[in-house]
């Protein structure tokens, strides 16, 4: 079982994140979609890296979505919580048009992965705009290697008073 303390503040800060995280023997999995795996009608997911972290794409109803991110077991939990405090992920629907980012300081990556916009964006209040047309797709460099996933290795993050 993976425990962290956690101050009343942070626990308010950090609340949603930790009901959201599991722990895997090789590594943390923040849900985006809580248990995405019970949900979706396919079980293949496709994890694209952007910068720390890795993205975790399903395919669903004839485009990607994002339902987790993952990042390395060598992390620690706080760590984790603190990325998802100020870092956020974003896979848009394939679009042509000007895509407007709200919420975000700066957009720090920016790829496609088989045409769906793929964000790694800082927390902000300012609205942003990113023509799609400029990113570059990742798909045709992508390194596929199969792997599952078994959810039963999975451990909450339990929360515990300082």
């Amino acid at each position: 079982m993976n425990k962290i303390i956690l101050s009343e503040w942070e626990r308010k800060k950090y609340g949603d994140y930790v009901d959201k995280l599991r722990k895997y023997p090789d590594c943390f999995e923040y849900c985006v979609l809580p248990n995405y795996e019970d949900h979706m009608e396919t079980e293949q997911t496709e994890c694209i890296q952007l910068d720390d972290c890795f993205a975790v794409l399903m395919r669903h109803a004839g485009h990607y979505i994002l339902v987790a991110l993952l990042f390395d077991v060598e992390w620690e939990t706080r760590q984790v919580l603190e990325w998802l405090d100020r870092w956020d992920v974003r896979c848009m629907r394939q679009t042509n048009e000007t895509l407007l980012i709200s919420h975000a300081n700066d957009v720090v990556e920016q790829i496609k992965f088989k045409d769906h916009p793929l964000l790694l964006i800082e927390k902000g209040s300012k609205t942003l705009l990113l023509d799609p047309e400029e990113l570059i797709d990742v798909a045709d460099v992508y390194e596929q290697y199969k792997k599952i996933n078994n959810t039963g290795l999975a451990e909450d993050v339990i929360v515990e008073s300082d």
